[in-house]
């Protein structure tokens, strides 16, 4: 194990004796789903992000929420990864009786059946994004759309310079730090891992610090952080998925 690996481990174990704060310094790999999708820059076919996504004169990005849910009622956030093609809504099927439906991983913001899919969640999480872990999913698409892109996290320079991840509610803004992208398996982690246990998410955080990839030197995560995953896989490797984690920095409310 690096030391690095060992630092997190160490600073877990504070954590469960309940100190407050503990110093993570992590260390990345890639991502996949073969396949073919719509131009990116489509929400839908009749529906392109420059139609719901502005920026004001003060800078500020506006997501027209109210033109998304007439389109699809699923849509609750949008998430944009700066430096990567991500800049998509995110859904969570609703009318679900099961907490872990997959129904986006195969059906379209606009409801059709196939691939892209959609970026979405799980009913196991709740949608602002409050719990100890969100876990978010996409497809790793040949032609780069979804969560393709994601895979520059593996390139130890671009991990280096690019670290934020914008999530979008209606009334708020959330920011998070990326700390670690990782080679993970493919254990179905909201059922692996019961994060509803804060010693859950501890065993969920050390595991990710026993991964092989990229983890940013001082990064911060708390006893009562907020991290966000987003999981997708790798072409022609079904037993691994790749991971890039990141910790709520910042929850501005915009209205």
């Amino acid at each position: 194990m690096r030391l690095e690996k060992k630092k997190i481990l160490s600073a877990l174990a504070v954590l469960c004796l309940g100190i407050a704060v503990s110093v993570v310094n992590f260390q990345a790999e890639r991502v996949g789903v073969s396949g073919h999708t719509a131009d990116s820059i489509q929400v839908t076919a009749d529906l392109s992000v420059d139609d719901v996504k502005s920026v004001g004169e003060a800078g500020e990005v506006k997501i027209d929420f109210e033109m998304l849910k007439a389109e699809n009622e699923d849509i609750y956030a949008w998430i944009t990864v700066p430096g990567t093609a991500v800049d998509y809504p995110i859904l969570q099927k609703k009318d679900s009786k099961d907490p872990y439906d997959d129904y986006y991983l195969n059906h379209t913001v606009d409801l059709s059946e196939g691939l892209p899919g959609a970026i979405y969640s799980q009913a196991v999480n709740h949608m602002d994004f409050m719990d100890s872990i969100t876990v978010l999913y996409g497809h790793n698409l040949k032609n780069g759309t979804m969560f393709s892109s994601l895979h520059n996290f593996e390139d130890k320079e671009f991990f280096e310079e690019n670290h934020q991840i914008i999530i979008y509610l209606p009334d708020r803004a959330i920011t998070y730090e990326v700390f670690a992208a990782v080679d993970f398996s493919d254990v179905f982690i909201p059922y692996e891992y019961d994060f509803a246990n804060p010693s859950e998410v501890l065993r969920y955080l050390g595991d990710i610090g026993d991964c092989e990839g990229n983890f940013r030197e001082g990064a911060e995560v708390s006893a009562d952080g907020k991290v966000l995953t987003l999981s997708t896989c790798y072409s022609g490797r079904d037993d691994r998925r790749f991971l890039v984690e990141a910790v709520m920095v910042e929850n501005v409310q915009t209205e």
